[in-house]
């Protein structure tokens, strides 16, 4: 199995992380995006990561179906609950930054606003004590909270949600989330 990623993809590092914190091990290949010379696109038309490349040759897209393949996916219904919450908030987040990186002419307020609003009406349903940051849930909320520390800063979730401050202190000093440190970009 290959694991196709890209440095910056939240997406990608839950899957590395669980990936170095329960096994299988999993080669790794960093990809461009949104680039047509991208290696990924021969493999995975899609062109998004994480992408997982079978050994059959298959290649799996989307964190919650690389999950389900893995067998990473909780079986517990309310901890499958709070990890679709937090993957929407993830999505939300992703559209957000989306929006704000297009020139300030070609932005969609309205959008802004809409997942401004989603992202602190998801933020405030969270309890850290019921997500631990060894669970699928766990590091998915590790992972978004961690985008918005270096990838879209102009979310300011520590202020939003401060019992969530000493729970993201401890899940990033953990190896794999080190070990796995997206670039920072600055928005």
């Amino acid at each position: 199995m290959i694991l196709f990623f890209h440095p910056g993809s939240p997406y990608a590092r839950i899957i590395r992380i669980l990936a170095r914190e329960r096994g299988p091990a999993l080669p790794e290949q960093a990809v461009t995006l949104r680039d047509p010379a991208s290696a990924l696109l021969p493999l995975n038309p899609v062109g998004r990561v994480p992408s997982l490349q079978l050994p059959d040759g298959t290649v799996l897209t989307e964190t919650p179906l690389i999950m389900a393949h893995l067998g990473w996916l909780p079986a517990d219904t309310s901890a499958l609950a709070r990890l679709g919450r937090v993957m929407g908030l993830l999505d939300g987040i992703a559209v957000w930054n989306r929006e704000l990186r297009r020139v300030p002419q070609e932005r969609a307020p309205g959008v802004i606003a809409l997942e401004e609003t989603r992202a602190a009406r998801v933020l405030a349903s969270l309890d850290p004590a019921a997500h631990d940051p060894g669970s699928a849930e766990g590091v998915a909320l590790a992972a978004t909270l961690g985008y918005g520390e270096r990838r879209h800063t102009v979310w300011d979730w520590r202020a939003a949600n401060p019992a969530l401050i000493p729970w993201f202190a401890a899940a990033s000093a953990r190896p794999a989330f080190q070990d796995t440190l997206p670039p920072i970009s600055g928005i």
